[in-house]
């Protein structure tokens, strides 16, 4: 259902894999909403037969919100495992009783404010009106408040701008990671000009 014929000879970013926090599985949905993704919750809505019981534990995040591919172009997004989140917590409470580990920490956050491009992320491409429209949603947000930054969007040869051919908007958020958490993720929301 939904495939689309992938030549042998082509390649192309398959998947995407992340993690949210215990109890936090609808602010993550709501945060891919927000920036105009379709999100299929097989706990709450019925999906496609061919989807199995596998499906269950994940969000399934369509970059395309027209598409039906489980397979290509989309993202998972599940509850963080156990031992990845006892790790978290560890990490946070030594956070919070380390000045050291605590100074590192913000700077390395503040790294965002400075030069978001800089920073490992995942890119979403999207209209112009769609970028405008996704950061206004994330911005209007009560529930994003303290939980995702903005930065940008950054138009060429304006300040900040990096790539004469894109216009570039950042969230900086821990409310979903392909890595841990607590050192948050970036998505790029980009438009391409060329």
């Amino acid at each position: 259902m939904g495939r689309v014929a992938i030549s042998s000879s082509s390649r192309l970013l398959n998947h995407a894999e992340m993690f949210y926090a215990p109890g936090e599985r609808a602010l993550a949905r709501d945060l891919f909403r927000a920036i105009g993704c379709r999100v299929l919750d097989p706990q709450e809505e019925e999906g496609p037969a061919d989807l199995g019981a596998a499906a269950g534990p994940y969000l399934i995040i369509f970059v395309d919100p027209a598409s039906t591919d489980l397979i290509d172009n989309v993202m998972y997004c599940s509850e963080v495992e156990p031992a990845q989140w006892s790790l978290e917590q560890a990490l946070r409470e030594r956070i919070g009783s380390d000045e050291t580990l605590a100074a590192r920490h913000a700077a390395y956050e503040a790294c965002f404010r400075r030069y978001p491009q800089g920073m490992t992320h995942f890119g979403v491409s999207m209209s112009e009106a769609g970028l405008a429209a996704a950061l206004e949603r994330v911005r209007k947000a009560p529930e994003f408040e303290g939980r995702v930054a903005i930065a940008g969007p950054y138009r060429p040869g304006e300040r900040g701008s990096v790539d004469p051919r894109v216009i570039q908007g950042f969230l900086r958020t821990d409310i979903v990671s392909t890595g841990f958490l607590l050192a948050g993720q970036q998505i790029e929301l980009q438009v391409r000009l060329d």
